[in-house]
């Protein structure tokens, strides 16, 4: 892939980003508003329980299909073929272990949230595990576009039905989660229809060498994916814990909102890893990484910075005095926020080389970091001691990549991170090659 090809992809996939963004911004403060805090931390812990599940066994088969797609090592058919098995016989098992967190272990893990709704929101699992791992089929191949206009379409159908679910039905948190429910379904029979285009048909038929291989590469990656969700949704369970789900929804709203930031790190690792797996000369990886890397650090750390000024009137305008309390944390989660998106276009590369093993260990300091300071701070600081927690591990988390990759690629750190002096050139081609691509695109249509 060209750098105006990698360049095309990550604008494409940013720009499916910020709409994506503003459909999220409108589905959450549609959620906020109706529900009010306690119902809202309510829907955030019963969703949890799906992801939680969809994570925990989903054994990396996601990370693995891009990988062995992009290399080219297995038809592409008997690749969907077989994971379209491996994802509804891993939905199946999801189900039943959903169930049986449901029934043993609701009251510790889940107080305050209804039976019911943890119950509705297990049906989600299969359909989100799908979705998962069949998508990538589409990244593995390099079909930028159709992998995002899944998530368009995600963004779109889940705000509609949100907006059915509780400003028309008035049907609270259960119409929330069958939004999602819907959303989800529908969303699948997309991206299978997509994938199957990608792939050139679909083989049904076992190919065990390559489910081994995928099971290989992929635990490495599952560690690794596992600890980062943790990292991510640790705090949710903790500050549940101490404070109760009145303070799960507040905090959730200010996640939601300084997650956004991470839209040019998603776009850029998104399209940055089957480019890394997928090369065979290692000057290109080592010369085109870091110039990724740095410019999603100091475009995010610039977003980070307009956020930290417009928090306050942007929670009030969206979320209503009802959410003020979120200004503090979100503002304390920013820098972990920068630190972690860049940290995750290294792991990127790191897994795209053939060793997501490595991530672990990032993951792993994070993980403990994360419980230790949540445990410590959470009953003196409230929300705002989580989200400095969640800071501190977001930066170890990349300071572990940062030195992995830097010995990896024998690049040193200041490339990785300090402004260069060719970037406002490449900048500027890239720039102008984009633009051509537009008005080709504009020609076209007119």
């Amino acid at each position: 892939m060209t750098q105006g090809r990698f360049a095309w992809g990550t604008a494409l996939t940013f720009t499916t980003g910020v709409l994506s963004l503003l459909m999220g911004v409108g589905a959450s403060v549609i959620l906020a508003r109706v529900l009010g805090p306690e119902e809202r931390g309510i829907y955030a812990l019963a969703v949890l329980l799906p992801s939680l599940i969809v994570t925990f066994s989903n054994f990396g088969i996601g990370p693995a299909i891009v990988y062995y797609v992009a290399r080219g090592e297995f038809r592409r058919q008997d690749i969907l073929g077989n994971s379209v098995w491996l994802s509804l016989t891993i939905g199946t098992v999801g189900v039943v272990a959903g169930l049986l967190v449901v029934v043993f272990v609701r009251r510790t893990a889940f107080p305050g949230v209804p039976l019911s709704y943890l119950l509705l929101a297990v049906v989600l699992v299969p359909a989100e595990m799908f979705s998962a791992h069949i998508r990538y089929v589409l990244l593995g191949a390099q079909r930028i576009k159709e992998f995002n206009c899944v998530q368009i379409a995600q963004s779109c159908i889940f705000l509609a039905s949100i907006g059915i679910a509780l400003l028309v039905l008035r049907s609270g948190v259960r119409g929330a989660i069958l939004a999602g429910v819907t959303t989800w379904l529908l969303v699948d029979v997309l991206v299978f229809h997509w994938a199957r285009e990608a792939a050139g048909g679909v083989d049904f038929g076992p190919n065990i060498t390559y489910v081994k291989q995928a099971a290989v590469y992929g635990l490495q990656a599952y560690l690794a994916n596992i600890l980062g969700f943790l990292n991510y949704r640790v705090d949710m369970f903790l500050v549940n814990g101490f404070l109760g789900p009145a303070a799960v929804g507040p905090y959730a709203v200010g996640v939601e909102l300084v997650e956004r930031l991470w839209m040019m790190s998603q776009a850029a690792s998104t399209v940055l890893f089957p480019r890394v797996a997928g090369e065979t000369v290692e000057q290109e990886r080592k010369e085109f990484t870091p110039v990724v890397a740095r410019t999603v650090l100091w475009t995010t750390a610039v977003g980070a910075l307009v956020l930290a000024v417009l928090s306050r009137p942007i929670v009030l305008l969206l979320y209503s005095e009802a959410f003020l309390q979120v200004v503090g944390a979100l503002q304390a989660l920013l820098v972990g926020v920068v630190a972690l998106g860049v940290g995750r276009v290294l792991s990127n590369d790191i897994a795209g080389r053939g060793l997501p093993r490595l991530n672990i260990y990032g993951g792993l300091a994070a993980v403990m970091t994360n419980l230790a300071l949540n445990i410590w701070w959470i009953p003196r600081y409230g929300i705002i001691g989580a989200a400095w927690a969640s800071t501190v591990s977001y930066t170890i988390s990349f300071m572990v990549a940062l030195f992995f990759y830097c010995r990896l690629s024998s690049n040193h750190w200041t490339k990785v991170v300090l402004p260069q002096r060719g970037d406002w050139v490449l900048y500027w081609k890239i720039v102008k090659a984009l633009c051509r691509w537009a008005c080709g695109r504009v020609r076209a249509v007119l």
